[in-house]
């Protein structure tokens, strides 16, 4: 499955395309063809977000200001936020900070408005202690923006009960260099207005819970015995934990918990003990375990499969053929991570092509990304490739660019594209101070 050279101009539903997966085809088609015809596509992206995983993905507003500076869409993206409405409602909270950052580049970039409507933006969720605009007023205009900031928050935490704020933009401001005169700015301020002092005072308070906070008892000093017995007097607890646990747990500890994987017959407490080995591995292969890796429990199969992917073992192998024929191709491709034969890549790129759902695409292509590590070279590049450009996580595809320059395989036309990616680091990687 060959990945070919993009070849401008591009057709309007590869311009959504890539507006949405933030590929550097964006500005190239800008740049070398023009957007006539694409300047509605471009607002939309601006009004929503598009990335997959806004937790994980690199912020998209400086990318998308890029592209409408290149577009001269300025002022069309601030009259479309505008009559979008202040008030937040039941919109996406990544929509809104997108939105919200924009406003702030937009008023970086010398349009007034745009400030205007950014410190007019400054809302809460609803039902939550999220507020928006907060942290991009703060960025722009430095101490005067955290007075404005704190003064509002200062009153909704006099108008609601339920409302609380940490010390997150007030410490990013204090980290910043320089900020002892803001800081005494801010101080002073407080002094006369009862909603800043109000504000200050819950930081404190907060700053003082985090700090009178009594540790959780080291998770070493848990023993085997104690990670069975609370399986069964916690059903409820879904013990995240025991992977610190596992992580830090010796040898033998490790191993009485094995023995205890080993003879359970209950697949909630088979979950819960293979959580254990989720960051060092089951320590060996024992038949028993593979009835746990076909279960129609979701977690349960990944849980079994994540402890199992860093054995090496023939029956590892035929079970990872079983599960891609049997369309389980994420779990399949973890399982040939530490079991690969030469033919491997092409099995898998033939299995990803009947995926059509993003997410199972991209918990897929996250493991084939893990195969491609660990078997590096000329025989990775096509799914090297592949990921790159059927990704729908930018990360993920910074991944790629990096394997494949790596490995020295990355075609000129990639590293060109590169250039122009939404995430920063994909385009440092790229950099020809690099």
């Amino acid at each position: 499955m060959l990945i070919a050279p993009v070849t401008l101009p591009i057709t309007r539903s590869a311009f959504a395309a890539a507006l949405r997966t933030g590929h550097g085809r964006v500005a190239q088609q800008i740049e070398q063809q023009g957007c006539s015809g694409f300047e509605d596509l471009i607002i939309e992206a601006c009004l929503t977000c598009l990335a997959h995983d806004p937790q994980v993905e690199a912020e998209r507003a400086p990318w998308l200001f890029s592209i409408i500076e290149r577009a001269q869409l300025q002022e069309m993206v601030f009259e479309a936020i505008k009559a979008k409405g202040l008030a937040p409602s039941c919109e996406d909270r990544h929509d809104l900070n997108q939105r919200s950052a924009l406003l702030k580049a937009l008023a970086v970039a010398g349009m007034d408005n745009a400030k205007t409507l950014l410190y007019a933006s400054l809302a809460r969720m609803p039902d939550t202690a999220d507020v928006i605009a907060a942290d991009d007023i703060v960025t722009l205009d430095g101490v005067e923006g955290l007075i404005h900031v704190a003064r509002q928050l200062g009153q909704w935490l006099q108008a609601d009960a339920d409302f609380w704020v940490d010390e997150t933009l007030y410490g990013q401001f204090a980290a910043a260099p320089g900020a002892e005169q803001g800081l005494a700015l801010l101080a002073r301020a407080a002094a006369s207005d009862a909603d800043i002092a109000r504000y200050l005072a819950e930081v404190r308070k907060t700053r003082e819970s985090v700090t009178g906070c009594t540790p959780d008892a080291s998770l070493a000093a848990y023993t085997a015995s104690d990670i069975v017995a609370h399986l069964h007097n916690k059903p409820a607890d879904p013990c995240h934990w025991f992977r610190g646990w596992g992580a830090q747990a010796s040898g033998d500890q490790r191993e009485a918990i094995f023995m205890a994987l080993m003879k359970t017959e209950q697949p909630e407490h088979a979950k819960r003990l293979f959580k254990c080995f989720a960051k060092t591995g089951a320590p060996r292969f024992e038949q028993r375990l593979l009835r746990w890796v076909d279960q129609p429990d979701k977690s349960l199969r990944w849980a079994a499969v994540t402890a199992l992917a860093t054995v090496k073992h023939p029956e590892l192998r035929k079970t990872a053929k079983h599960l891609m024929a049997g369309g389980d191709i994420t779990n399949g491709i973890a399982l040939l991570v530490k079991n690969f034969v030469e033919g491997d890549f092409s099995t898998c790129l033939e299995q990803l092509a009947r995926l059509e759902n993003p997410d199972e695409l991209h918990r897929a292509v996250g493991q084939l990304l893990r195969l491609c590590e660990a078997n590096p070279g000329n025989q990775a590049l096509d799914c090297l490739l592949y990921v790159y450009e059927h990704s729908p996580c930018s990360t993920c595809r910074k991944q790629a660019v990096k394997a494949l320059i790596d490995t020295n395989t990355a075609p000129g036309w990639l590293l060109l594209e590169a250039a122009f990616d939404v995430d920063p680091d994909t385009r440092a990687l790229v950099a020809p101070e690099r």
